[in-house]
């Protein structure tokens, strides 16, 4: 794979390229996934490396949005569906209806703006509608 090609796939954000290269910001010295959320820099301060350990080896540390060097399939490797999970497992056991909103986001260590963001996101519904929603259900 050429680096142009690299280049494209880190412009896109392509998940699929995760674990096949990683890419250092030579302006910044922090290293991602091609699938990071972070603002695509310009192609002039970008470096491939093969592995994460390759980037770290040349003076690059592991950026804290899309955390690179966590282990693909960790919680450390998604943390967003990490969240969403223990704050779905939480809605289920009814902290949100004894607790409310802010109880759940104190419980996840989050504020409550960010458990909301974070639960539209992936999906589609903020806590109290998926309490409702669960309530409902059973």
């Amino acid at each position: 794979m050429d680096e142009q090609t690299r280049y494209e796939a880190v412009s896109s954000r392509d998940a699929r390229f995760d674990g096949e290269f990683f890419f250092a910001v030579e302006t910044t010295g922090i290293y991602c996934r091609p699938s990071c959320p972070a603002v695509t820099p310009k192609r002039k301060n970008v470096r491939f490396y093969p592995t994460a350990a390759a980037a770290q080896t040349n003076g690059f540390r592991a950026c804290r949005r899309c955390r690179p060097d966590a282990v693909p399939g960790s919680a450390e490797w998604n943390v967003r569906a990490d969240v969403v999970g223990r704050a779905m497992r939480m809605i289920g056991d009814g902290v949100v209806d004894r607790e409310g909103v802010p109880g759940l986001a104190h419980r996840l260590g989050y504020s409550s703006r960010q458990v909301q963001r974070q639960l539209n996101a992936e999906l589609g519904a903020g806590p109290v509608a998926l309490a409702r929603a669960q309530r409902a259900h059973t």
